[in-house]
């Protein structure tokens, strides 16, 4: 075999190794997808800084869930049912003062201080994705917290203090990352009588900042409605256009076609090129020969629009962690079963956040400056300070969706040692202590009421 011979056979053995390779060889690459380049990835968004992303977008997020609150029935219902489930009827504050007249008189006075703001300030921390309030001293030396904007912490104002301390978005950190003052507009921007001059330095005890922290050194709150903000606007357009359709879809319009030109035997009023005719049930007419009539048909399609629109609102729901049910209000495909799975999953959620956000972060830091005020105007005793500072919130509870099954399977459970009476209670927002109270009085009103009916 000549030299030539041989180069060619072992360039054949070659191509026919590497061939053999590429059809034997696994097709999969050994990656991780979310971090691989590729033409799929083409135009997806990174969120390189997590932490200045939420603050540069805090801004336009709250200005746009304002005007979706107050112009978007899906806005204004996703701020809604969230404030209902995280305040709903009221929380109820439990002293743990040994005296029962004290602890009954502090529970009221501070539930009447709290009742004003409660609600406004979950709507804030919905919408705007954040509330502040500040704690402020009336003329009678009495605590009166003041819900305030969000932008009247001047979101503006960042800088660099020195030796480690600088303002964030109106918010001042010590040199160790700690939280001590907040910069506040004498007036809210916008506001009537707005006074564009310097901030004022409040410091962090005279003020409670709620919001829910989505990355570790998030200084500012963002809108709960940010993940759905940009389809809600596309869904609301989508509406407009299928209203604009279904009103042109009414406006019935002939098209008379014949041989001569002319108007096919029917007669009424002619303006230009149009023949207003009147259309009677049960008329027929005889067309001359060669004369057609047809109608325009605009409305084709509305059933495909409608479950188009319904898949957006699944969408919506589930970015605003709602149930479609809650959001839309429609229960023609809802049942027992699966809505209450829905609203375990959503009251598992609301739980947490009113756990951290509402009682962590505004009721209990709330309660504990009130007693402190009380006992610097002396009305408390420093002496029997402990005594007063311990206190239990009660949040609201939930409605039944089935009470007969439910009020069965929890006195199942408390008969068979797996729940206990407070914790039942407490899930329907109930003290036990005053349900306790409001059982012995209709225990002790009920023999009167059986010496009224012997005495009859």
């Amino acid at each position: 075999m000549s030299f030539v011979s041989r180069q060619v056979l072992r360039a054949a053995t070659r191509t026919a190794a590497k061939v053999f390779h590429r059809i034997t060889a696994p097709t999969g690459k050994r990656r991780i997808e979310a971090g691989a380049g590729g033409p799929r990835w083409q135009g997806a968004g990174h969120l390189h800084a997590p932490q200045q992303a939420t603050l540069a977008a805090r801004g336009p997020a709250q200005l746009r869930a304002s005007a979706s609150y107050l112009n978007t029935p899906q806005g204004n219902r996703i701020v809604e049912a969230w404030a209902a489930a995280l305040v709903g009827k009221g929380w109820q504050a439990r002293a743990q003062h040994p005296d029962a007249e004290q602890r009954k008189g502090l529970s009221q006075d501070f539930e009447a201080m709290l009742r004003p703001i409660l609600l406004p300030l979950a709507r804030a921390l919905v919408r705007d994705g954040e509330a502040f309030v500040h704690l402020r001293l009336g003329s009678d030396g009495e605590l009166r917290p003041k819900l305030i904007p969000t932008d009247q912490v001047d979101p503006s104002l960042t800088r660099d203090l020195g030796n480690g301390a600088r303002i964030v978005a109106g918010i001042e950190f010590d040199a160790a990352d700690q939280v001590v003052a907040y910069h506040v507009l004498k007036e809210s921007p916008g506001s009537p009588f707005a006074f564009y001059g310097e901030a004022v330095r409040v410091p962090a005890v005279d003020m409670l900042h709620v919001f829910d922290q989505l990355f570790p050194g998030q200084v500012r709150g963002l809108s709960w409605l940010a993940p759905v903000m940009l389809k809600m606007r596309d869904r609301d357009e989508a509406s407009d256009a299928l209203l604009m359709q279904l009103k042109t879809a009414s406006l019935l319009t002939g098209f008379i076609k014949s041989v001569d030109g002319g108007a096919g035997g029917f007669e009424g009023a002619t303006e230009g090129n149009t023949l207003n005719v009147a259309l009677e049930p049960g008329a027929m007419r005889l067309l001359p020969e060669g004369t057609e009539v047809s109608f325009s048909q605009p409305g084709q399609g509305h059933s495909q629009a409608v479950d188009f629109l319904r898949a957006q609102d699944r969408e919506i729901a589930t970015g605003a962690g709602l149930t479609f049910e809650m959001l839309t209000g429609d229960l023609g495909e809802a049942n027992y079963s699966s809505a209450r799975v829905g609203l375990i999953d959503f009251r598992r959620r609301a739980e947490m956040l009113q756990l951290n956000l509402i009682e962590g972060q505004f009721l209990r830091p709330l309660w504990h400056r009130w007693i402190a005020v009380q006992e610097l105007a002396g009305v408390i005793p420093a002496a029997e300070l402990a005594d007063y500072l311990p206190v239990r919130f009660v949040p609201p509870g939930w409605q039944w969706v089935d009470p007969q099954n439910e009020v069965t399977a929890d006195v199942a459970a408390i008969e068979a040692g797996l729940k206990s009476r407070e914790e039942v209670v407490a899930g329907r927002g109930r003290d036990i202590d005053e349900l306790d109270e409001e059982r012995a009085r209709d225990a002790a009103r009920a023999p009167a009421r059986q010496a009224g009916g012997n005495q009859k």
